[in-house]
């Protein structure tokens, strides 16, 4: 009896003593996410919220310390990603001003919701003369690139840009519809056809990336037809690329702006309704 006495008191200081380690534990894990937060590493102090919760799921009053801790360092988070935002946006919106200069925006108000910008030196107030290239910009950002053909009927609906030494960016077929045309006059068959989003699959960067070099443009369809684009094409859709880039990472970047004002809000709303239960 005496014996098993002595142990049931060894067992109930063992477990006393590890319940405190564990409290401790716990604590050491808060504290460290708290110098991780003043420290602005504000993954790497939710990462330690994460860890107390998983490695001492019994140390209830660390965990609700640390859950209500989150949203602070939730708060934070989205408060720098604001300053970051507008520290960008304000390096970029003079920028993307000045590369608009070089384009000749068209929009006709009865008809189009949105406008385009054209680069200056492939402005030909709607008259075909050749067969080219032609690039632009919506004012969303959306980059396009329409394929001119003039000649015998050719009815192409794929193009491939190729380097001498066999490098080579290819758009994605595209079906007829609205922004393609094809048709006829004087004898002559003219196909106008656009590639834009997914349909255009780096054709523009391909350009700009190898704008100081030969290029052979490819139309491929029920015939074939091959010529090289001149350096006044190259360079403006490499000037219509850039400025895409610019507008869609501005974009982007006020998005991210939004999204992040709106998780404060979010949490300021979820602070004041605790506070106001708790005052009733």
């Amino acid at each position: 009896m005496q014996n098993y006495y002595r142990n049931t008191l060894i067992f109930l200081l063992l477990f006393l003593l590890s319940c405190n380690k564990k409290d401790d534990g716990a604590l050491l894990r808060l504290n460290i996410a708290r110098q991780f937060y003043a420290e602005k590493q504000y993954q790497k102090a939710k990462d330690e919220i994460d860890s107390l919760k998983i490695l001492y799921p019994k140390s209830y009053d660390e965990i609700r310390a640390g859950l209500a801790f989150l949203d602070t360092i939730r708060r934070a988070e989205n408060v720098q990603t604001i300053t970051e935002c507008d520290s960008l946006i304000i390096l970029y919106e003079p920028e993307i001003t000045k590369m608009k200069a070089a384009f000749s925006f068209q929009k006709n108000k009865e008809y189009q919701e949105t406008g385009t910008y054209i680069p200056k030196e492939s402005v030909s107030g709607g008259v075909i003369t050749q067969t080219t290239l032609r690039s632009g910009v919506i004012e969303d950002g959306t980059l396009y690139i329409e394929s001119v053909f003039v000649g015998s009927k050719q009815k192409h609906n794929q193009i491939k840009v190729s380097t001498k030494d066999g490098s080579y960016a290819q758009s994605l077929p595209v079906n007829d519809d609205g922004l393609n045309y094809r048709f006829s006059n004087m004898g002559k068959e003219y196909e106008i056809i656009r590639f834009a989003g997914n349909s255009e699959n780096g054709i523009a960067r391909f350009i700009f990336t190898n704008a100081q070099v030969p290029l052979t443009v490819s139309l491929e369809g029920q015939g074939k037809y091959s010529y090289q684009i001149s350096q006044t094409i190259k360079s403006a859709i490499s000037k219509s690329f850039q400025l895409s880039t610019m507008m869609l990472q501005l974009d982007s970047l006020k998005t991210a702006k939004e999204k992040a004002e709106y998780h404060i809000y979010y949490l300021d709303n979820k602070k004041d309704k605790a506070t106001g239960e708790l005052t009733n």
